[in-house]
């Protein structure tokens, strides 16, 4: 009898690693950025806490995105964060499957030196950003 119950006890802790959301604090965060006065698409923009995974985001035309967690729509975790951005990727025309890569435009104090910070607390969070400068020589693509 302690054997089944503690075999029960396994398999339902072990199946509740496997489905559904962490027991995790999110908040639902999202935001613009824009760089120079015009919104940046295509960047991405990584949000890292001060312990735990990162949350990451994509940005659309408008230069806004929206983070994910673990690839699902869950936030990012609450609490203080340092942020990337970075332009730097291959991007995919979803009409033909082309891809192109795309240099990095922006300067390291916003990516591998990254001066940006932010706080996610539970529920809604809009967080904007405002970039000042491109790397020397980059021009938008």
């Amino acid at each position: 009898m302690i054997w089944r119950l503690t075999m029960l006890v396994a398999l339902t802790t072990t199946l509740g690693c496997f489905g559904g959301r962490p027991d995790l604090e999110f908040g639902n965060a999202h935001g613009k950025v824009i760089l120079q006065g015009a919104p940046l698409a295509d960047a991405t923009v990584r949000f890292q806490p001060e312990s735990g995974r990162p949350s990451y985001g994509k940005t659309n035309q408008q230069g806004e995105y929206t983070l994910n967690f673990m690839g699902r729509e869950w936030g990012a975790l609450v609490g203080n964060h340092q942020v990337a951005i970075t332009t730097e990727d291959r991007i995919e025309n979803p009409e033909n499957g082309e891809s192109r890569w795309q240099k990095e435009i922006l300067p390291p104090k916003y990516n591998a030196q990254t001066e940006l910070t932010a706080v996610v607390d539970p529920g809604e969070n809009e967080i904007n950003f405002t970039l000042d400068e491109m790397k020397k020589g980059a021009t938008r693509p």
